[in-house]
């Protein structure tokens, strides 16, 4: 189950990544922003750096995009070859949609669409989001796991 989830969530989260950067490439144009929600705006900013704005020069584009080849690699390594369950196949899944979708517009567009702002964090984007969500649920789960093993 932990590798049908894992490969389910990851497919589901580069198809939502890939929809919204469209819609907002369609939709927003570049440098302008519409509040959506109390204290969310979409916008539409190129980023050719990591995650949140990190290095937006560009001048790392390879090593990110080798970043994230060996990090997808390294999943599908570690799931093929570990049984896992149910909530880190989903979660591990949430990591490898996250790294497969700006990675993927990172080898094709050259910088990623970032487009939820909150205004108190740098811009962002689905990927990011899932990303971060995934490992800091993989983190607190292992600290979890760790104090009642102790």
């Amino acid at each position: 189950m932990g590798r049908l989830l894992f490969a389910a969530v990851a497919v589901l989260v580069f198809v939502v990544d890939r929809v919204t950067k469209m819609l907002v490439t369609a939709n927003v144009q570049v440098g302008t922003e519409q509040q959506v929600l109390p204290f969310v705006w979409i916008t539409n900013t190129h980023n050719a750096g990591a995650a949140f704005g990190v290095s937006q020069e560009g001048s790392l584009l390879a090593v990110f995009l080798i970043g994230s080849i060996v990090v997808a690699g390294g999943l599908v390594y570690y799931v093929a070859r570990t049984p896992v369950s149910a909530a880190a196949g989903a979660l591990l899944g949430l990591i490898m949609g996250g790294t497969l979708g700006n990675g993927y517009e990172r080898l094709v567009n050259h910088t990623v669409t970032d487009f939820i702002a909150v205004h108190f964090w740098p811009v962002f984007n689905v990927a990011d989001s899932a990303i971060s969500v995934g490992v800091v649920l993989l983190l607190l789960g292992y600290l979890v796991r760790s104090r009642r093993a102790a």
